[in-house]
């Protein structure tokens, strides 16, 4: 079973899941439904469904980037979701 699969007979009767964002720890960052903004060492900015995701860390870089999912290696401080 996915871990989508899981968490939602979790969590029950929610709404859809619109991005997924995954934490690794302080050092790796995976999200998935997000459209980059901006990509610097310190900020990256992605467009979500409904609002916007911010990491802020230190020597972050993109690993692999592909279609709407992202992989972020580097010190991650933050993550952040703003509504729109």
């Amino acid at each position: 079973m996915s871990f989508v699969d899981q968490i939602s007979k979790m969590f029950g009767t929610l709404p859809e899941f619109k991005f997924q964002a995954t934490l690794f720890g302080k050092d790796a960052l995976y999200i998935e439904g997000g459209k980059p903004i901006k990509l610097d060492p310190d900020e990256m900015v992605f467009k979500v469904n409904g609002g916007v995701l911010t990491a802020l860390g230190a020597e972050m870089s993109v690993k692999e980037l592909s279609g709407d999912c992202v992989a972020i290696l580097g010190e991650i401080k933050s993550v952040a979701v703003d509504r729109l």
